[in-house]
């Protein structure tokens, strides 16, 4: 009887957890959500990697800077650990070949069909973190209503050695390929809208307190071509802006500390510095 009693309870707290895990994953938001809320401000939207997501350093994200020096109102969106490109090239899928690329997200932001990307999101890993509600929340983004859209991404695929271009200028296997696909679908549907892609700042890799020259000597190549590309897009693009971050933060071998906290994501001094040159080019271009 004890027995039995035993194997109920097992089987009652799978069924839980099963449908606790279900509902994280695809429950909506419990309330109705639509952005901009505020018209009277100057619109900004995000979508990219860590680097305007990350809070390493201080409480407060790149984002959080650039919404304190713009006044703005923002939406980021921006997911760690994602690239611009495509990555498993018809493969089996890994950690990193999940739906949040840019390539997706932008189809997702024109199609507006969640299922673009969530058939094959990292489930796991989505559990716990806020990757899920932020592709809703992007899909509740008026981007008629937006004044500039940051695209962010570079150094995920640099790190992963995803190829700069092919002979498709579309290649979604490829950094400028996806950045090229993503980037004319939303400047066709929204020719108003600004579109900003920041330069692919350095990084590096910090083992035992020390820089990894074997990681700065790879990615500084892959960094170099994509810059490369996306001065190309923007030139292809009448809504669409280059910006180059080394004009006003030089971030290399020798300083890099100044700027980043952990080798890779910028630190209070970092974000500051960064959020005001952004902040006066945004001027600049509007």
């Amino acid at each position: 009887m004890m027995k039995k009693k035993r194997i109920v309870s097992i089987i009652s707290t799978i069924v839980f957890t099963v449908f606790f895990i279900l509902t994280v994953l695809f429950a909506a938001p419990s309330r109705k959500y639509a952005f901009p809320l505020d018209e009277n401000k100057m619109q900004i939207v995000i979508v990219g990697d860590s680097i305007f997501c990350n809070s390493l350093g201080n409480t407060e994200t790149l984002a959080a800077f650039l919404e304190k020096e713009t006044g703005c109102e923002m939406q980021n969106c921006s997911v760690g650990g994602t690239c611009a490109s495509k990555l498993n090239n018809g493969k089996e899928l890994d950690y990193y070949s999940d739906k949040l690329n840019f390539y997706n997200v932008s189809d997702t932001l024109i199609s507006g069909n969640p299922a673009t990307f969530k058939d094959d999101v990292r489930n796991l890993s989505i559990i716990f973190s806020d990757a899920n509600n932020k592709m809703k929340f992007l899909l509740a983004t008026d981007l008629k209503k937006t004044d500039y859209l940051i695209v962010n991404y570079g150094i995920n695929d640099a790190f992963l050695r995803v190829p700069s271009k092919s002979d498709d200028p579309e290649d979604e296997y490829t950094y400028a390929g996806a950045m090229r696909h993503g980037i004319r679908m939303i400047s066709e549907k929204y020719p108003d809208l600004k579109i900003i892609i920041p330069e692919v700042t350095y990084t590096t890799l910090i083992q035992g307190g020390e820089r990894d020259e074997y990681y700065d000597s790879k990615t500084a190549v892959f960094r170099e071509e994509y810059n490369k590309e996306l001065v190309k897009i923007a030139d292809e693009f009448d809504n669409v802006y280059y910006f180059e971050v080394s004009g006003v933060m030089d971030i290399n071998d020798e300083n890099f500390a100044q700027y980043l906290c952990d080798g890779i994501h910028y630190n209070d001094y970092g974000k500051e510095t960064y959020a005001k040159a952004l902040a006066a080019y945004m001027e600049e271009i509007k």
